[in-house]
């Protein structure tokens, strides 16, 4: 017996274990919605009924009610005696502004772009062809130049993703090694900021489109680093920097 099936209960059979993995996008595509329409950060200081939660959303009361009831299911929110709904320490991670927050990466992984995607993966599988280009016409990145909201949507959940990472990076890794850091794709460049901060020796590079790097110059100057960080704008399916010391 391999560890999976000694990992199944003898009471669910393996029909009943697939039947939830394929189910599974169900709650992936719950959350995103719960996530889009910002229902953890409207439940921040107190708990709500379904019909505060639907009049602040513009929702339709018997549909949000249903939603809620689905996400509490799998421990995302909790519905109290009086029928308000609250937060559990996971739906926290949807909260906007909170360490730790999943708010923007839900919206943007399980958004529209990567949706379209994953959806056509079949094209991949066949071909060895990139399913969104395929099924989009263009490239994902060609898609968020297009449509700046969800470009800037995929930049917060970048930025959202590190935050969850950034301290096991820095304490499994001695950057004192090196005199640059650079980050290629580096987004708002919070790992670089971060790698800076806990290594006052180093300097660093943010390297990303130009699209992205005015955000990043932003981000840079307000952590205060904007005499040891350097942007620098690129693409990296085209080339890298090549001799960090030359960057202005």
């Amino acid at each position: 017996m391999n560890s999976l099936e000694s990992s199944i209960s003898t009471e669910v059979s393996t029909s009943d274990v697939m039947l939830q993995m394929i189910s599974g996008f169900w709650v992936s595509r719950a959350i995103h919605t719960a996530a889009k329409l910002g229902i953890a950060d409207y439940l921040k200081s107190e708990p709500k009924t379904v019909e505060e939660l639907a009049a602040i959303t513009n929702t339709h009361t018997p549909s949000l009610y249903r939603l809620l009831r689905a996400l509490e299911s799998v421990g995302i929110f909790v519905e109290d005696d009086h029928h308000r709904f609250g937060l559990t320490p996971l739906a926290s991670t949807l909260q906007t502004d909170v360490p730790g927050s999943m708010r923007f990466f839900a919206i943007s992984e399980l958004g529209q772009a990567h949706y379209l995607g994953w959806e056509n993966l079949l094209h991949s599988i066949k071909t060895g062809e990139i399913a969104f280009d395929d099924i989009a016409g263009m490239s994902v990145w060609d898609h968020y130049l297009k449509n700046s909201e969800a470009g800037k949507l995929f930049n917060c959940a970048m930025t959202s993703l590190t935050a969850v990472v950034l301290s096991a990076i820095i304490c499994s890794y001695d950057f004192s090694a090196f005199n640059t850091v650079v980050d290629v794709g580096g987004g708002q460049g919070s790992l670089v900021t971060s790698i800076l901060k806990a290594y006052p020796i180093v300097k660093g590079i943010v390297f990303d489109i130009p699209t992205v790097i005015e955000e990043a110059k932003s981000c840079v100057q307000a952590q205060g680093f904007a005499d040891r960080c350097t942007v620098v704008s690129g693409n990296f399916f085209e080339s890298v920097i090549s001799n960090p010391g030359k960057c202005t």
